[in-house]
């Protein structure tokens, strides 16, 4: 019998969504700390470049909830060469709860994730931060390349938390 890891969960989670939904997903590239999947629709060819954060950030509030996922150098210099032709990329952020069944799944755009990371600025590291707030609709996105205010105003990209909207 094959050893079981936290990943393994996470990663299960996106792909029962998938396959409840009637999508049968095609890893392309396993890993520990991302995973990429193809999913072939009527719609068209996508790609879901995955990473999950098992718990939001200890915080003192308890009114919204932020999870932090680090991208690396390299995994930034992938987005930014990355071309859509003929298959759309996606990033499915799993967020992760110690209740696993009140887990999030935040997807993003190609553009979103390029905006939130600030792709096109050389750093050692950068993150992608959803927060989830008591009393709004959807999830809000951020990062190294955006704040989450701007000028005193919310400056976060609002992302519906309905996973097949994006897949369309």
């Amino acid at each position: 019998m094959g050893a079981l890891r936290k990943a393994d969960f996470y990663y299960g989670s996106l792909l029962s969504c998938f396959v409840n939904n009637g999508l049968a997903p095609a890893i392309i590239e396993p890993g520990e700390t991302r995973r990429i999947y193809k999913l072939a629709t009527n719609d068209g060819d996508f790609q879901i470049y995955a990473k999950y954060v098992s718990a939001p950030l200890p915080r003192q509030k308890t009114d919204a909830r932020l999870w932090q996922f680090i991208y690396s150098p390299e995994e930034v210099g992938y987005i930014r060469e990355y071309k859509e032709i003929n298959t759309t990329l996606y990033f499915a952020q799993i967020c992760g709860q110690e209740r696993m069944q009140d887990s999030e799944i935040a997807i993003l755009s190609l553009d979103q994730v390029k905006d939130c990371l600030d792709v096109h600025y050389d750093r050692e590291s950068y993150r992608i931060t959803i927060k989830s707030e008591k009393g709004t609709h959807g999830l809000k996105a951020y990062g190294t390349g955006r704040s989450d205010l701007l000028e005193g105003r919310d400056n976060t990209l609002r992302i519906s938390r309905d996973l097949f909207s994006y897949l369309k």
